[in-house]
């Protein structure tokens, strides 16, 4: 059985998630007055990503809306936004914040039609 983050109850997902390596920032939605911070998308699914968050970053991040400007980084002029939860948080491989983020507000049938 997969939970909403699409992670089955082994441990495994049921969509893998694609490497992105992408420059981007962000922002908690429920702390506007934090502004925008740096982070990088590390990899992304139809149902969520990774990012890795750079600075100071509040206590519990867990639960709390998050906004992300993505740039692609193959030179073009391409960017997305995504706006999801952030359904975990743990050190990241540089030793920054890695959080896992849960897209908000796609059904299944519109996940299935984007991919």
């Amino acid at each position: 059985q997969a939970s909403a983050d699409g992670i089955g109850s082994a441990g495994r997902r049921r969509v893998p998630r694609q490497g992105a390596g992408w420059p981007g920032s962000y922002r908690l939605e429920d702390d506007p007055e934090a502004g925008w911070g740096e982070c990088q998308v590390l990899d992304v699914s139809v149902f969520g990503a990774g990012i890795e968050i750079f600075g100071p970053v509040q206590d519990d991040l867990v639960g709390h809306e998050i906004t992300v400007d993505a740039h692609t980084s193959d030179g073009g002029s391409a960017s997305l936004r995504f706006v999801g939860v952030v359904r975990n948080v743990r050190p990241g491989p540089s030793g920054q914040i890695r959080t896992g983020i849960e897209f908000s507000g796609l059904s299944e049938d519109r996940l299935r039609v984007a991919w």
